[in-house]
């Protein structure tokens, strides 16, 4: 349900320009239920459920969910509408062979460009994710996610690229989707600190060649634990075959 000053907020603007603005906000929203499998892969994208879902008008749903389909979190099916983009091993894999690519160039920007906000965003970023290592802190995925998102962007951030960091934020997207994924395979997700914080150092000593090669490992990593988790996925949910009857 909208507050006042939500609908105030809508009222005082263009019939575009609310339109715009419905459709960002709902936009964030399927974003979010899809990366956080709330929205299975392959799932069809029925628009009268969407609408009551989330409160919005077919206009602004239509122009969120062909964002989403740009960004390849969702698949246009022509005049049928739209369903979650599947999932497969040879998907994460070139999904991860771009991201090394993007970020790690962005990594190598970001240490050429360092200042001291940089350095102070990255250090304030590392400390964040560690503090969800203590023992004893009750950790939700939501907030181990975030965290991690966070140091990710960190790292890039003085790349002085907008189109890079663009780009990184839409392969960071699928990227994670396909992690929370894997968490449901019941394989290990959570961000180790100690590979973070081997990257993190290399970063603050300028070290880019180092620092560029443990993000590498690290994103192989990942994506070979999240290609683990799809085959258990995959076989959990197959038919068993029937056992043949000896004669």
């Amino acid at each position: 349900m909208k507050t006042e000053h939500q609908f105030a907020a809508y009222s005082s603007q263009s019939p575009e320009a609310e339109s715009a603005t419905l459709a960002n906000d709902v936009f964030v929203k399927l974003r979010a239920d899809i990366i956080r499998s709330r929205l299975s892969p392959g799932v069809k994208l029925r628009l009268n459920d969407l609408r009551e879902t989330y409160s919005v008008g077919f206009s602004p749903l239509r122009e969120a969910l062909s964002r989403l389909a740009e960004n390849r979190l969702v698949i246009s099916i022509g005049q049928r509408g739209f369903r979650v983009r599947d999932v497969s091993a040879q998907d994460i894999m070139d999904i991860s062979m771009v991201r090394k690519e993007i970020e790690g160039f962005g990594l190598r920007l970001a240490i050429q460009n360092a200042d001291d906000l940089w350095e102070a965003r990255l250090v304030s970023a590392g400390e964040g994710l560690a503090a969800l290592r203590r023992p004893g802190k009750n950790i939700t995925e939501d907030a181990l996610e975030e965290r991690h998102r966070q140091f990710h962007d960190a790292l890039i951030s003085a790349c002085n690229s907008p189109c890079l960091i663009h780009l990184h934020g839409i392969l960071s997207d699928q990227f994670d989707r396909y992690r929370r994924l894997s968490s449901k395979s019941r394989l290990p997700s959570a961000p180790r600190w100690l590979v973070h914080k081997e990257i993190l150092d290399a970063a603050l000593a300028r070290k880019a060649d180092k620092a560029v090669k443990l993000l590498e490992e690290h994103i192989t990593e990942a994506t070979r634990l999240i290609v683990m988790g799809l085959v258990a996925r995959e076989s959990a949910e197959r038919p068993a075959r029937p056992k043949r009857k000896r004669v």
